[in-house]
């Protein structure tokens, strides 16, 4: 990629000219260039980004951001914490945003950079995603960030690339070394010369969907190397968003890290829940007003209970109110029809309504490590609500602490206290592990579970399924 500030310095002229004796040498610099003009060290870290990593990557179909006028507390708190004008965060220069799947990190993380950028505040950003080869592991992370530093301060990309043709092999190096080499060092010389009187300094740097990092080992020599670079330098904080997965509750819970951090936990409490229903009051006007079949909408759709039934049913996460607001919208279909098959008031369309919900739980839940028996813990809560896991463990003859065990992996749906009580962060878990159409494989009928394990009336389940084994 080459840039108008960076040329290759004319050669000179010996055309009609004798050079006569001795020997001609003649020297562009002490840097080499390649044909388009970029140093050496910067093409080789341009071969290295990930560009569908960056936050507005036009790789990525669209993004998600958060919806105008929600989410404006937790931007504004995370805003303050960079510009260091929150006293009760002082010193924490790890941000933990985390919060369950679906509940809208990255549309938080996305919002806050544009804002960043726009301030002046934002060095570079990262979004991992599963998905994609490209950010599904660390390798290209730290290129990807220095790339973007030499944008936002163009002093440090002579320094940058300097490093690189002084080690062409960096990039084959540690996370912990590419990190030293391509961003703390070439940063801390830029920050040393910048005048004393700027009012705000580039430093917030963003890492979005960490847990969508391949690797667990990965992740956590991440997590280290960010700890120990704040202990080189005061100039850099992060802001790291995830779910709350129980390998990065562990990595985040160090003694190390513990003093420089500070959570934000996106959960099911009253500001959620009124942003969830802003956004879907707005959407649904924005329906009745511009929709191919509008005039077939009832003057009084859809009725406050009904938007109060989707809050609820949504328990803050954002992922749900998006999901009915693209299947409602459906321009092949009358809204008022679809809203009505959300609610089981009429049989389903063929494309039934919550089908991309339904994959991030089959996902999830299939992470499990033995996910038949996970399958039948969770058939308890799905059916009776609120349930203490010991209970479950008495019901399917189960050790002491297997349930707590067995769900490890599931702490992006699922919330589990410290006193053995278990409950869905998705209220809309329940109603997709109910449904033997959406559940498919994870289906379980409660009697069926309860006497086959319990054995009141049905012998042969016990001789069939005995999990002691």
């Amino acid at each position: 990629m080459a840039h108008s500030n960076t040329s290759v310095p004319p050669l000179i002229n010996l055309t009609h000219s004798i050079v006569a004796g001795g020997t001609f040498t003649q020297h562009i610099n002490q840097h080499n260039y390649t044909r388009s003009g970029e140093r050496p060290g910067y093409a080789r870290l341009l071969e290295n980004v990930a560009t569908a990593a960056l936050h507005d990557s036009v790789h990525v179909i669209d993004p998600p951001k958060c919806y105008p006028n929600t989410r404006v507390a937790i931007i504004q708190t995370i805003i303050n914490w960079t510009l260091g004008a929150d006293k009760k965060l002082s010193g924490k220069s790890i941000l933990w945003l985390k919060g369950a799947a679906g509940a809208g990190k990255s549309a938080i993380a996305r919002s806050v950079a544009e804002r960043c950028l726009d301030e002046g505040l934002l060095l570079g950003t990262f979004f991992f995603g599963a998905a994609d080869s490209t950010r599904n592991h660390v390798g290209r992370l730290v290129a990807t960030l220095s790339y973007q530093i030499s944008l936002v301060l163009p002093e440090f990309r002579d320094i940058v690339a300097t490093f690189i043709e002084d080690d062409p092999l960096v990039f084959n190096r540690s996370i912990r070394t590419q990190f030293s080499t391509l961003v703390i060092r070439p940063l801390s010389i830029v920050l040393a010369n910048l005048p004393a009187a700027l009012t705000t300094t580039p430093r917030l740097i963003i890492i979005d969907g960490l847990d969508e990092c391949s690797s667990i080992n990965s992740q956590r020599d991440l997590l280290s190397t960010l700890q120990e670079t704040t202990n080189t330098t005061s100039l850099i904080r992060f802001l790291v968003c995830s779910r709350p997965e129980s390998h990065l509750n562990s990595a985040f819970s160090l003694p190390c890290i513990v003093p420089i951090l500070s959570n934000i936990f996106l959960y099911n409490d009253c500001v959620a829940r009124d942003d969830v229903r802003v956004y879907l009051n707005n959407k649904f006007k924005q329906i009745k007003e511009g929709h191919v079949f509008r005039r077939m909408l009832p003057d009084l759709w859809p009725t406050p209970e009904i938007v109060d039934a989707l809050v609820n049913k949504s328990s803050g996460q954002f992922i749900y109110a998006a999901t009915v607001v693209r299947y409602v919208e459906s321009p092949r279909h009358r809204p008022d029809q679809r809203l009505d098959a959300i609610f089981n008031l009429r049989p389903p369309f063929k494309d039934l309504p919550f089908m991309e919900l339904d994959a991030l739980y089959r996902l999830i839940i299939f992470k499990a490590e033995n996910v038949e028996i996970v399958a039948d813990i969770l058939v308890f809560p799905a059916h009776r609500g609120w349930y203490y896991s010991r209970d479950i463990e008495k019901s399917l003859l189960l050790e002491e602490g297997a349930v707590e065990v067995m769900l490890a992996d599931l702490h992006s749906i699922i919330a589990y206290s410290p006193y053995g009580d278990l409950e869905f962060i998705h209220k809309s878990l329940a109603d997709f592990l109910c449904d033997p159409q959406r559940a498919e494989s994870l289906y379980r009928d409660f009697d069926e579970v309860w006497y086959r394990h319990m054995g009141y009336t049905e012998p042969d389940y016990r001789e069939s399924f005995d999990y002691r084994k």
